[in-house]
């Protein structure tokens, strides 16, 4: 119908120029859904920062930052008063689950405390009467609070006395849904003997991240194992030639004692360990007056634990 209005040229031409408005439509409708609106966000004033949480201390959310006690002596006591529950033991019970236990366990003993969530496996609910590691029955809850459970966060709690243990072991059998059982005859009667024996002590307890701060400050790094340059003796000469590394070498040393006792043991400490532990692999193709040069240097270089390389 069209070709009565024009001819085969000018469709040509109409439909070229189509073609191009077509084209800057698109683009400019790309312009202004994609690079309009990222210009206006990019002038945009920047956004105040967010708040930071304030973060605390772990506290008791950290098994390893229990509060610094210290040790005391508690005289024997009298099974008998201990194996069977009683009012006096689960009020005792209660008040050391809540300082020790609830934390990861929950008030209540269902594993829903605090540190509940940062735990892998996760606390025992105390609720559920499968899944107990060493078993139910007071012996055995006395034998978890005694040694822990390796592979978890339940650490020992032997810095408690044997009838605080032992009260706390009868409050946890009182959170089970299912009557508390007593135990064997025969685990009854070695946890008896166990709580007869004489009076025990309890030893000082400090927080682990203490224990680290004083281990470092007590800490005296040996200096480097460096001869003078003025010492010329068969023994020095070895000995710079046989040090790859002064500082290891003499960190090696320091921490063995057996090396002092002969050559054979000097060799049995340094040999397998070269080069890691500061001394040149070339030890090994020393000769047995070599060995006794060397040795005999070091301990004249070093003549008693603690002495001549120590701060």
């Amino acid at each position: 119908m069209i070709e009565k209005y024009v001819n085969a040229e000018e469709l040509k031409r109409l439909l070229s120029t189509l073609i191009v408005v077509l084209g800057a439509l698109t683009v400019a409708g790309l312009f202004a859904s994609i690079l309009v609106p990222g210009l206006r966000n990019a002038n945009k004033p920047p956004a105040p920062m967010p708040v930071k949480p304030v973060v605390g201390e772990p506290g008791w959310l950290n098994p390893a930052e229990f509060p610094a006690e210290r040790g005391r002596v508690i005289p024997p006591v009298d099974p008998k008063t201990l194996l069977v529950s009683s009012a006096d033991l689960l009020a005792k019970g209660k008040t050391a689950f809540a300082r020790d236990c609830a934390p990861c366990h929950g008030a209540t003993g269902l594993g829903d405390g605090p540190a509940a969530s940062t735990l892998n496996p996760r606390p025992r609910d105390f609720s559920r009467s499968e899944g107990w590691k060493n078993g139910a029955d007071l012996p055995a809850i006395y034998k978890t609070l005694t040694e822990g459970i390796s592979g978890s966060a339940m650490s020992p709690f032997d810095y408690l006395s044997k009838g605080d243990r032992t009260a706390l072991a009868h409050y946890v059998q009182s959170l089970a849904p299912a009557p508390a059982r007593a135990g064997s005859p025969e685990a009854l009667e070695a946890l008896a003997q166990a709580l007869a024996a004489a009076g025990e002590t309890t030893p000082n307890k400090i927080p682990v991240s203490t224990a680290i701060t004083r281990l470092v400050e007590e800490f005296n790094a040996p200096r480097p194992l460096v001869i003078a340059a003025d010492d010329q003796d068969a023994g020095a000469e070895i000995l710079r030639r046989v040090v790859a590394d002064p500082v290891r070498a003499a960190q090696t040393l320091a921490g063995s004692a057996s090396w002092r006792m002969g050559v054979r043991e000097f060799a049995a400490d340094v040999l397998p360990d070269a080069p890691g532990n500061g001394f040149a692999v070339s030890l090994s193709t020393l000769k047995a007056a070599d060995w006794q040069a060397l040795h005999a240097r070091l301990l004249k270089l070093l003549p008693e634990p603690g002495a001549g390389l120590r701060k």
